[in-house]
């Protein structure tokens, strides 16, 4: 009777477990998408811009590369199917825009980023954001310090682990520290996804 009721303890174990995953996977998959890409470009860009979107599939090994890159890499469930959009003015290529989604203690975050053509940043936007800490003044004194970083730069902000901020983010950030730490993890996952799934497409706009 005991062995039976310890069986059926785990079987309800696994069986939560099995929806957790799948739920968190759904979620990501729902919120890992730029949820209005004309919006974003005038937040971002502020212009008459045109854009395209490119599809790529993200995979274990994109996450392992990742990995190869930075102290940290994208969660499991974000081995799928991702949207990169390329902005264009005058007919010439302008920049990208793309969405990320970050679990916090206060529930999921979704940022908006805009991305240079070197692939630095321009700057990002809360689509999604339940914490109070995530108001304009806030995104603006971020936006002031990671604009046109690139990935080596932003980890310069961070501990070597990827924990924490250095000595310079916490003179950075000095008033947001945990949102800004978030942030900044963000930041360098879309950079590096961005270059390695995106490759092929990327070296294809920069010889046309």
């Amino acid at each position: 009777m005991v062995d039976v009721m310890k069986k059926n303890k785990i079987y309800v174990l696994v069986l939560l477990l099995t929806v957790e995953f799948f739920t968190l996977s759904s979620a990501y998959a729902a919120f890992c998408s730029l949820r209005d890409p004309v919006s974003a470009i005038q937040i971002l860009y502020q212009g008459d811009y045109q854009y395209r979107s490119m599809v790529a599939t993200v995979t274990e090994q994109d996450r392992l590369a990742v990995k190869d890159k930075l102290p940290f890499t994208i969660h499991q469930s974000e081995v799928s199917k991702h949207t990169l959009y390329v902005l264009y003015k005058d007919g010439k290529h302008a920049g990208f825009l793309q969405a990320r989604s970050e679990w916090a203690k206060w529930g999921l975050v979704e940022i908006a980023w805009g991305i240079n053509i070197d692939r630095s940043l321009k700057s990002f936007y809360f689509q999604r954001c339940r914490s109070p800490e995530c108001n304009d003044t806030v995104v603006q004194s971020i936006n002031k310090q990671v604009h046109n970083k690139n990935i080596e730069e932003l980890k310069l902000l961070l501990s070597t682990d990827g924990e924490a901020l250095s000595e310079t983010g916490e003179r950075a950030f000095s008033t947001s520290p945990v949102l800004a730490l978030l942030v900044l993890r963000s930041a360098l996952k879309t950079l590096a996804i961005t270059d390695i799934s995106w490759e092929k497409d990327i070296k294809k706009l920069e010889s046309s």
